[in-house]
């Protein structure tokens, strides 16, 4: 959750090999059906099966923010920002997230996942809803004005 201007991680659902569907059972199970959820935009995108992720998850009773992915370069560092500065609290139990977080790195121009291919999922999920809520405005190419 947010309030006083900093996250408030409490929880993870981390599902290799999962699906939507089995998701939002989960968030439901333990409790969260009608939370806001902040996906990744390209969630809205139709499948070929039908129902974009974005419906599944208002179809199961969740209020699904409309969301712009921001670059990725952007998105880590306005985590990173809020990571500094104290504004993100992770419970120690999400030991999925914190993995994540001390794992991943920059290679070149791009994410690095290393050898484990379910790296960076969990982190981009809470990168979306920080970006989503208390992001970095670029006015000018040049300044760089924090909200």
């Amino acid at each position: 959750y947010y309030t006083n201007k900093k996250f408030y991680v409490i929880d993870e659902v981390f599902l290799p090999n999962s699906d939507t569907y089995k998701m939002c059972d989960e968030l439901i199970r333990r409790g969260y059906r009608g939370a806001w959820i902040y996906p990744d935009s390209t969630g809205a995108n139709r499948k070929t099966s039908g129902k974009s992720d974005h419906i599944i998850l208002k179809d199961k009773g969740f209020n699904v923010r409309p969301v712009h992915n921001p670059y990725v370069r952007d998105r880590v560092n306005n985590m990173n920002r809020l990571l500094a500065d104290g504004s993100i609290i992770i419970e120690p139990s999400c030991r999925h997230l914190i993995n994540d977080l001390e794992k991943v790195e920059w290679k070149g121009d791009d994410l690095d996942e290393g050898k484990e291919k379910d790296l960076t999922h969990i982190s981009d999920a809470l990168g979306y809803w920080c970006w989503a809520v208390d992001n970095m405005v670029y006015r000018t190419p040049n300044k760089i004005e924090m909200r």
